[in-house]
């Protein structure tokens, strides 16, 4: 499949998320999507839910880390 700005292949893996989230088919290179961090959260102790988080606060993903390393 190809981004509907520019054309570019979109590969196979990002198509499929794309299509499952309702989300117009765009490359990485034309997204405005910031980056995120996701965390495993093992508060439940039957299932973990994952947390995201944006990549530039720093502060959260350094306190995240250790209660990941922790959890473990």
């Amino acid at each position: 499949m190809n981004c509907i700005y520019c054309k570019n292949c979109v590969g196979i893996d990002r198509y499929e998320f794309l299509v499952e989230t309702n989300r117009k088919i765009i490359c990485k290179e034309c997204s405005v999507e910031k980056r995120a961090v996701g965390y495993m959260n093992f508060d439940h102790k039957t299932a973990p839910s994952l947390v995201m988080v944006p990549s530039n606060a720093k502060e959260t993903i350094r306190i995240l880390e250790r209660a990941n390393r922790r959890a473990r």
